[in-house]
């Protein structure tokens, strides 16, 4: 008799879309152009410190209860790449809670036309090997940056 294995499947990043930027602009500039083109309020926070000890930029929009929240991250800096993508990649924008397919379209071919941007793309978190590290990174950065600010 042969054993069939229990599989758990644990999906803890629901409702989580990330996008993949490949441009020269620094990131303060890069985040300038987002604002403007998304009309959103990114604000840059303290840097965010990965396993290895290594700083990256951290952004951050939260739009509130009921809307999105969004987190431009650096994945380069002098020093150290954080983590490798199938293709070139400088940061990350990742937006949670809930977006319409038509919104977040928009969203990339906004990105695009941004001047110095070379590559915007969707990053499938299902096939994207220790972006669940990264994921979890980031909102332990924003609790610790929760915590700081009450």
């Amino acid at each position: 008799m042969v054993k069939k294995k229990n599989k758990i499947v644990v999906e803890p990043f629901d409702d989580i879309r990330i996008i993949g930027i490949n441009s020269h602009l620094e990131d303060y500039k890069l985040a300038w152009h987002i604002n403007n083109v998304l009309k959103i309020n990114l604000i840059k926070y303290s840097d965010i410190i990965n396993e290895d000890g290594q700083p990256f930029s951290f952004y951050l929009y939260d739009g509130g209860e009921n809307s999105n929240a969004f987190n431009l991250v650096g994945l380069v800096n002098e020093e150290a790449k954080w983590i490798k993508l199938p293709l070139p990649t400088d940061y990350l924008i990742v937006i949670r809670n809930f977006i319409t397919e038509d919104s977040y379209q928009a969203i990339t071919s906004k990105i695009k036309q941004i001047p110095g941007v070379i590559l915007v793309y969707n990053v499938d978190v299902e096939k994207t090997r220790k972006i669940d590290n990264l994921l979890e990174d980031i909102e332990i950065h924003e609790i610790e940056l929760v915590k700081v600010r009450d």
